[in-house]
């Protein structure tokens, strides 16, 4: 049915489907009224907003709109009546929106406040503090006086409704005094000419969400956000932004807790326009596509002026190069928060490794270290790369270093330990020497197989330590031999004129029979 009051504009619901109305009047030959809709789903409509040739209205799409009779479409409830039915049990409201409810499950956040002890508190509306109406048909309000009905209200949450203007938001909010959390989402709503003549309205409220709003760009965003002056908490997942571009001086002076995930951001750099707000600590970046994060104008060991007191940072399900990263973040001047996602299997100590190289990380991925296994992760962390370190000119009297600086934009953070924990110990030397010691160990022999002279001659290498028996027992594996027959072994020397020496002895090594490099090993059974 027709109400007196739905115009241009109005949102309306169909067979759970939401649109817009663009158009109202007679549709010749028809007779009576009709709506010339234009659907948010282009696949609800079956047109452009044309009939016989004629052009009734504009649509978003090819196939979004579509003409339907008034009786057909549901115009929505005021915000009083959908409180109403929510918190006191108005049966007929309450199955009307049950079944709407259950057409649309594409919401970001699903909250229900109705449990038992929950309901009978605030079915008394004038303690309710928190309105959770997700998927309520609300247009707007009328007359009702929200502020002596709702005098406790602080949340509220009118996400994927019927709502069409900031001036509808606005119009509930001014009489709700102590509004602070707003969620709106999933709604179409018109942004008016002059945004700043609604602060007054809505300047109390500080917690404002914006997930998928449909058609808004981030200029829209933006615009919408001036009519929030005390704004702390910002919510604008799900909006399809790939850029973001500057922020107007002022705008987000207040602003702590930022929430851009889930959207299409592929450069860092549209993430480091928001680095010029004053007070943000907290941003959440998820299911975003970063593939690099980097501060170029920033050395490798400098801090960046950029995000001066981000604490808490959330780059979970982004395709990052999470070692070049990592560096990169230690140029935030706070970070002590960070959610990132890694592959276990090639990065076998990310955890770690992060804990040491992002200065000031308490935590990673909500594990929290203590200060002793903050260092102990240092520690470790200095003495895996330390060969690397003396390899690329590093000392350990930090005063003679003459490090290069490609070891310093990898490791930006390992020259800060070593002041802090000292040099990790320059073994290099000894490793060189325990290699060349094992070399000399080593004897390759040439192997003839006397009992079977079919065979290949072939070469194997030999510790000098290795005990007769169990130079059988390799060779056997290595040639293939049955493991029963009982191998008898000897050697020619190359030097001795080829005289034959029965290794005779199992208990024997090797070095006992003074077998040298390029000496024939002969087998036979």
């Amino acid at each position: 049915m027709m109400e007196s009051n739905v115009g241009i504009g109005r949102r309306v619901e169909c067979d759970g489907q939401r649109g817009t109305i663009h158009w109202i009047g007679e549709l010749p030959p028809a007779q009576g009224t009709w709506y010339g809709i234009d659907w948010d789903d282009a696949s609800r409509g079956r047109h452009d907003g044309s009939h016989n040739n004629i052009k009734y209205f504009q649509t978003r799409y090819p196939t979004s709109g579509s003409f339907v009779r008034p009786a057909k479409v549901n115009t929505g409830i005021t915000f009083e009546k959908a409180i109403r039915g929510r918190y006191q049990d108005d049966a007929t409201v309450e199955s009307e929106v049950m079944e709407q409810l259950q057409r649309e499950i594409n919401a970001r956040f699903v909250e229900v406040v109705g449990m038992d002890k929950v309901g009978r508190k605030q079915s008394i509306l004038e303690e309710l503090g928190t309105a959770v109406l997700t998927g309520w048909m609300i247009w707007g309000t009328d007359e009702a006086d929200l502020m002596t009905i709702l005098p406790r209200l602080h949340s509220v949450d009118v996400s994927n409704s019927l709502l069409s203007s900031w001036i509808a938001v606005a119009d509930i909010a001014r009489q709700l005094p102590r509004l602070r959390f707003l969620n709106v989402s999933g709604n179409m709503l018109c942004i008016p000419d002059h945004p700043e003549e609604l602060k007054k309205s809505l300047n109390h409220v500080v917690h404002l969400v914006l997930n998928n709003m449909l058609v808004y760009s981030w200029m829209d965003l933006l615009r919408c956000c001036t009519m929030f002056p005390e704004l702390r908490n910002l919510q604008v997942a799900f909006n399809k932004l790939d850029v973001l571009g500057p922020i107007p001086c002022g705008l987000f002076d207040c602003l702590e807790e930022l929430d851009i995930g889930e959207n299409p951001i592929s450069s860092w750099e549209e993430i480091c326009h928001l680095g010029s707000l004053p007070r943000l600590e907290s941003l959440n970046a998820n299911s975003c596509c970063l593939k690099r994060i980097t501060f170029p104008s920033t050395s490798a060991t400098d801090k960046t002026p950029l995000f001066p007191h981000l604490k808490r940072l959330m780059l979970a399900n982004n395709p990052l190069d999470t070692w070049e990263c990592t560096g990169e973040l230690n140029k935030l001047s706070k970070m002590e928060y960070l959610v990132i996602s890694y592959n276990v299997k090639t990065s076998r100590y990310f955890q770690e490794f992060t804990f040491a190289r992002i200065s000031k990380l308490k935590v990673l991925n909500r594990t929290e270290l203590s200060p002793k296994e903050k260092r102990d992760c240092e520690l470790f962390y200095l003495k895996t790369f330390s060969s690397e370190y003396y390899k690329n000119g590093g000392k350990e009297d930090q005063k003679s270093n003459s490090l290069s600086q490609e070891f310093i934009e990898k490791h930006p953070t390992y020259l800060r330990l070593i002041k802090v924990h000292g040099a990790p110990l320059d073994d290099t030397d000894f490793k060189t020497q325990k290699s060349q010691k094992l070399k000399d160990l080593k004897v390759e022999l040439k192997i003839i197989i006397l009992s079977e002279p079919q065979r290949e001659e072939t070469f194997k290498s030999f510790l000098l330590t290795t005990k007769v028996a169990k130079v059988k027992m390799m060779l056997k594996r290595h040639l293939k031999i049955n493991p029963s027959i009982n191998l008898k072994l000897s050697y020619r020397s190359m030097k001795d004129g080829g005289f034959e020496v029965p290794l005779d002895n199992d208990q024997q090594d090797l070095a006992f029979y003074s077998i040298e490099n390029g000496d024939v090993l002969l087998i036979g059974w």
